[in-house]
């Protein structure tokens, strides 16, 4: 079972085991103290869903319990006999008390989606499906993606019907960086998005080069997180609901680049005709119809 399908399981109790294990020594602690510092009795017995309460003498932590659960499967995390750690096989800046934490979210997304983790496999279709949405048009709450599933007929690929799929969808695609909300009307709205993954991961996707094609960039992109065009998530999704046409990028990964062109982090370009990808919707963003050949990177911010 996957976090889709895990609803306690959610980013914010999953990132603060990791954020307690990732400041002690050691960086590991018992089972039982674990579960007692992060949910302590008291908070349990307070809770006013009955569900929660204890039954006989022994307390129930469903939220620890199922984080806990997915964070070592996933690999975030070790179980040795009666102790948790965090996993030695993370990369060392990954497992550094001073930059785990805000690494967090790329180290998840690789350990889902990038690490053949067959237990999360109907969570990266999902994700990959919701990324190749037309954005200036994609559902936004429960209930338009529930119809929109139905319109494309995906529902048995998405394994989507009986899980508690769109507020771990909703959750997880914004820690990560996939998407973001807003209110509109009152109501809560998600927007499929990738900048914030995107921006994050650009010291890895240049490796050291100022510019690279663009065939050359969603490659890597892809490569690093198969959720992109040409990534192994996407290309299942896109022989489902239909093939963009060739050399096209979808709407969302156009977008984000020209966001990403707008805050400065990069310069779209033309410089040649044979490396030529197409970005959607190009309105004024770039000259020559969205018809780009590099990517040019400004360089980390101060």
């Amino acid at each position: 079972m996957s976090v889709l399908k895990t609803q306690k399981a959610q980013s914010s109790r999953i990132q603060g085991i990791f954020r307690y294990l990732l400041q002690i020594k050691g960086q590991r602690q018992r089972r039982d103290l674990l579960e007692n510092i992060l949910s302590p009795d008291k908070l349990v017995e307070h809770i006013p869903d009955n569900k929660e309460k204890p039954k006989d003498k022994k307390m129930s932590r469903p939220m620890f319990n199922d984080s806990l659960r997915e964070s070592v499967k996933c690999g975030l995390l070790v179980k040795e006999d009666e102790e948790i750690s965090i996993n030695p096989s993370l990369p060392e800046d990954a497992r550094n008390p001073l930059l785990g934490d805000k690494l967090l979210p790329d180290t998840l997304a690789h350990l889902f989606f990038a690490s053949d983790n067959e237990d999360e496999e109907d969570f990266g279709r999902v994700c990959a499906w919701y990324l190749a949405q037309d954005i200036y048009d994609a559902p936004g709450n429960k209930d338009e993606v529930e119809l929109q599933v139905n319109t494309q007929k995906v529902g048995d690929f998405l394994k989507m019907t009986s899980s508690p799929f769109f507020s771990q969808m909703d959750d997880w695609m914004r820690y990560i960086g996939f998407a973001w909300g807003h209110t509109l009307g009152g109501k809560s709205v998600i927007v499929p998005d990738p900048t914030a993954y995107i921006k994050r991961n650009f010291q890895r996707l240049f490796n050291g080069e100022e510019e690279i094609t663009i065939q050359d960039f969603i490659h890597r992109l892809a490569t690093q997180c198969p959720l992109f065009e040409t990534g192994k998530f996407r290309e299942e999704v896109e022989a489902q609901i239909g093939q963009r046409q060739t050399n096209y990028l979808s709407t969302t990964t156009a977008f984000a680049l020209f966001r990403l062109q707008d805050e400065g982090d990069i310069k779209l370009e033309r410089q040649s005709d044979t490396d030529l990808m197409i970005l959607p919707k190009a309105n004024n963003q770039v000259d020559n119809d969205g018809r780009i050949s590099h990517v040019i990177w400004k360089g980390e911010k101060s």
